[in-house]
């Protein structure tokens, strides 16, 4: 994936969110209207996270890499109770590795 553009995505994050931050301070944060970009990724140790930063309403972007490769039952990433949010189709793009990124932003005037 660092070859489809995920090096430049961490690379342009001011801050590497982990479960180690409180989802409430990156709450807070947001309120500030700082433009500071902050990066979250989803692996299996951190998908509860995750989703708790979308039951917060602290998520605007979500950037999904479509990997053709099956492994087993894989793991659903979003939960089941999570808020109703509308997102827009930012952008999509295919690599030569069969490998898709699709990036959406959260549609604020939605909610």
């Amino acid at each position: 994936l660092d070859r489809c553009g995920l090096d430049e995505i961490r690379k342009k994050a001011f801050y590497r969110v982990t479960p180690d931050y409180s989802i409430s301070m990156l709450h807070e944060w947001r309120k500030d209207c700082t433009n500071i970009r902050y990066l979250a990724e989803a692996t299996p140790d951190t998908a509860d996270y995750i989703n708790g930063l979308l039951r917060m309403h602290a998520v605007d972007e979500i950037i999904l890499y479509t990997v053709p490769f099956i492994s087993g039952s894989g793991r659903h990433f979003f939960k089941s109770a999570l808020p109703e949010q509308h997102w827009t189709l930012s952008s999509l793009k295919s690599y030569p590795n069969g490998v898709c990124r699709i990036i959406y932003i959260l549609d604020k005037k939605a909610r």
